[in-house]
């Protein structure tokens, strides 16, 4: 594969730090790659800290997270500039939300009796994540080796943490039409993340027509009639086509590699914007 525009690191939900991403991206022989961590961009800064193989190329990147009329839409921003005011005010802001909606939510299994943990633990093992999701719980029960009797700690975050529940307590304000505007105003290129995931197309193209450039055509999740789909959208719609694995590391879905999904060659307009950037 030539490029994989969607990476996440140690410093959102993945279990790769940014070095130890360029390793694998050295392994795969891939040319370009994308830290697109959940509303954060300190696994890019980390990167001005490491040496950059010469054969590699960096964009810049983040995955906006937004819950919105229970739907999970995904913003994904490239070229952004990492260090702008904004998005990192804007990134505050929606990772305090959505920590709160995480533990509100956590409470309330405790306080029905699913489970009996604390949440100063979670936090603990969590010290540098400021977005708590319901993914950072059930890694912190693993690591202490807390059983929830009858279920997994999967079936759990499914259970008690999946935001598209109907019990699901949420905290989050922010919407897709923000997301595009921060990224934007960041100087990057708003690109929706897996559209078959939000499960409406007139969202995804709702989305377009505020403003979204690009869409995620070629992922894991698509199969080959959604990515069909998807391409001739972005080229009936004149939008930058994207593409990328969503490897999480170790959390990654079974199957899931890097490099695995992504853009097989050089001449894809997004990545042309690297050469005159």
């Amino acid at each position: 594969m030539f490029a994989d525009l969607h990476l996440h690191s140690t410093y959102s939900d993945g279990t790769d730090t940014p070095l130890e991403l360029l390793r694998l991206a050295e392994e795969h022989n891939i040319k370009v790659i994308s830290i697109t961590d959940h509303d954060s961009v300190n696994g890019q800064k980390a990167l001005s800290e490491i040496k950059i193989p010469e054969d590699i190329e960096i964009i810049t990147g983040v995955e906006i997270s937004i819950l919105e009329n229970r739907k999970m839409l995904h913003i994904l921003g490239y070229y952004i500039d990492i260090y702008d005011k904004n998005l990192e005010n804007f990134i505050k802001n929606i990772s305090v939300e959505a920590t709160e909606s995480t533990r509100l939510n956590f409470e309330k299994a405790n306080n029905d009796g699913i489970f009996s943990y604390e949440w100063e633990r979670v936090l603990e093992l969590n010290p540098s994540q400021p977005r708590i999701g319901g993914t950072y719980v059930v890694t912190a029960m693993s690591i202490d080796g807390y059983e929830v009797p009858g279920i997994g700690l999967w079936e759990l975050f499914y259970k008690c943490f999946w935001p598209e529940n109907d019990d699901y307590i949420s905290t989050h304000t922010y919407t897709g039409y923000d997301a595009i505007d921060i990224i934007k105003t960041a100087g990057g290129i708003p690109v929706i993340a897996h559209p078959k995931s939000i499960g409406d197309d007139d969202i995804v193209l709702d989305l377009i027509r505020y403003g979204a450039q690009g869409l995620e055509v070629y992922h894991p999740m698509h199969n080959s009639e959604d990515t069909a789909k998807y391409l001739q959208m972005a080229m009936d719609k004149k939008l930058y086509i994207s593409g990328g694995s969503d490897w999480h590391g170790q959390n990654s879905l079974a199957g899931r590699t890097i490099g695995s999904t992504g853009l097989e060659h050089e001449n894809y307009e997004l990545l042309k914007l690297r050469i005159i950037r």
